[in-house]
């Protein structure tokens, strides 16, 4: 999309760095202008120590009609956005999942002019985050490339760029970018390894020697196992939940984000273990060593 001016409604200051922990975050809308055009569509995807840790994504309904030059672009028509949530729900999900962080995003600018437009318009509140705009590291780091769109720094680094268009697609390729950017800019800086999955045994499949254990996911997961861990534990029996209950049996921490060490869920899994209650608490990397060295999983294929 076309560079815009800075937003009214921005308050966040434009960073050149290159941070560990930020969300990627990337808009479909109707057209250019904040003010006269609409979001089809928000995804994003938060980073811990360079490593993905959680995503949102959803689909908007428009005020109007989607022209038919912007579907033949993004593949986003009406029929899939007729039964989605408007704007001022989904923005407001958004900026949940997004709290504090800082923004990356590939010509940012224009992707938080219509966030800051809406959330302006629909709550009289103004986008606080700091941000980094990957074009603008492109242009430092490849100044041969003069203004490249993503695409074209995305196909230097022989980044796949299949499904372009789509938000959360183009935050997969945006972080891509950032990441090998970040390479050539950073001295000692090596992309982050990349997250493998598990795959269960087909035996314990059938056993299914987790049924009936209650297990609580709490923080943002960094290991390398994790990408598909929710899936794992509910294939072999358990039910998964992300609070804490009495009737909790195990807590999986995640310690991507420290903040979870503080979080009421971990203090009332802690006073409950302490008052004798039967619960384990693990941090995500010992529950990872142990399903594996119990041979319930082994490691799967390496995947984004």
């Amino acid at each position: 999309m076309s560079s815009v001016k800075r937003n009214r409604y921005i308050d966040g200051k434009l960073l050149l760095a290159y941070p560990d922990d930020y969300t990627v975050l990337d808009i479909e809308t109707t057209g250019l202008s904040p003010q006269n055009d609409y979001i089809t569509e928000i995804s994003a995807i938060k980073y811990r120590n360079n490593r993905r840790v959680d995503e949102f994504s959803s689909l908007v309904k428009p005020e109007l009609s989607i022209p038919y030059y912007i579907t033949r672009l993004t593949g986003i028509n009406d029929a899939m956005v007729a039964d989605a949530s408007a704007i001022d729900e989904v923005i407001l999900s958004f900026m949940d999942f997004l709290a504090d962080d800082i923004i990356a995003g590939y010509n940012v600018g224009f992707d938080l002019s219509f966030i800051a437009e809406n959330l302006a318009g629909y709550y009289a509140k103004r986008l606080a985050n700091d941000y980094v705009d990957v074009m603008k590291l492109a242009q430092n780091e490849l100044p041969f490339l003069g203004r490249p769109k993503q695409t074209a720094v995305a196909e230097y680094f022989n980044i796949a760029t299949d499904g372009a268009h789509r938000a959360l697609v183009d935050c997969g390729i945006c972080n891509g970018c950032y990441q090998k950017l970040k390479e050539l800019a950073v001295a000692d800086y090596h992309l982050p390894p990349k997250q493998r999955e598990l795959v269960i045994v087909p035996s314990f499949r059938r056993l299914r020697p987790l049924a009936d254990k209650n297990i609580v996911l709490l923080g943002s997961f960094d290991s390398l196992y994790v990408k598909n861990l929710q899936e794992i534990l509910t294939a072999l029996g358990a039910s998964v939940a992300y609070h804490v209950t009495a009737a909790s049996d195990m807590v999986i921490v995640g310690t991507a984000d420290a903040s979870v060490c503080d979080g009421a869920d971990l203090q009332l899994a802690i006073s409950m273990k302490n008052a004798g209650k039967n619960i384990y608490i693990l941090k995500e990397d010992v529950f990872c060593r142990s399903v594996l060295d119990k041979g319930w999983l082994r490691v799967g294929g390496l995947n984004d």
